[in-house]
């Protein structure tokens, strides 16, 4: 009994609903259809989903914003006299403008990057460079100092453009580090500046050379020691030297390159 009533409730009510609510649903497709045809004509479906920003919005909120934008578009139409096509042209031509400076600008940079690794690593090598040369400076130094039994460090600061030598006397003396040349006697001053000079002399090419009262405040010893070192430096390096010197140069050995000119006493 109650499946029998049931059944005539589906059949009375419930069927009958249902029929006349998918009469309906065809009827909505088929007028959404015609809707479709006709919006089509004035919107593409493709430019509606570019719009995809106003989706939800009402017929007079979409009015009001077209009526804001005519507005809009009537004052720049009165502030340019350019029409779109010609500002769209103009604008192509700037994008094509900017696109070329671009690309020049990537060429440029590539350029740029080469001699920035091309400087970094002269840089790199003129550091190797300095530092190699400030040990060879310090080494002739020595050595042409090591004939009178002194040693000496020669340090130079690139980077303040100081050069600053040091000294140390023979093992018979004090065996104290002179920091500060003025320290020194002035025939010690005398011969360490013709050490460092002569080394700087074996560090460079020059075709003559002259030097001139390199001896003075010397002893005698110190004043021997610096003319052989000097003749002997001139004769192995084989360039043109010329010593000038008010002392007397006849200890000075004789050779084939070696000529000896004295000028006669000033009178009285």
């Amino acid at each position: 009994q109650e499946k029998t009533h049931y059944e005539g409730v589906m059949t009375t009510k419930v069927l009958p609903d249902i029929k006349t609510a998918e009469a309906e649903y065809a009827d909505l497709q088929q007028r959404r259809q015609e809707y479709f045809k006709k919006a089509s004509i004035i919107c593409s479906e493709s430019d509606m989903e570019a719009l995809s920003h106003v989706a939800g919005s009402t017929p007079e909120q979409l009015s009001a914003k077209i009526n804001r934008l005519k507005q809009r578009f009537d004052q720049e139409s009165r502030r340019y006299a350019e029409s779109i096509d010609d500002l769209r042209a103009l604008h192509d031509k700037k994008e094509r403008k900017i696109l070329r400076k671009q690309q020049l600008y990537a060429g440029f940079r590539v350029k740029l990057n080469s001699c920035q690794k091309a400087l970094d690593l002269r840089w790199k090598k003129f550091q190797r460079n300095a530092g190699l040369l400030k040990r060879q400076l310090t080494w002739l130094f020595n050595e042409h100092l090591g004939k009178k039994g002194i040693s000496g460090f020669i340090n130079v600061d690139y980077k303040s453009k100081v050069l600053s030598v040091e000294l140390t006397m023979p093992q018979d003396a004090s065996r104290d580090t002179v920091r500060d040349t003025r320290g020194l006697s002035g025939g010690e001053r005398s011969f360490s500046t013709l050490c460092f000079t002569l080394a700087l002399h074996g560090m460079t090419e020059a075709p003559f050379r002259a030097m001139d009262e390199f001896d003075v405040f010397m002893d005698a010893v110190s004043r021997k020691i610096s003319l052989d070192t000097l003749v002997d430096f001139a004769v192995a390096h084989g360039s043109q030297w010329v010593f000038i010197t008010p002392h007397d140069i006849s200890m000075v050995k004789p050779g084939d390159r070696v000529k000896k000119q004295q000028m006669a006493a000033p009178r009285g």
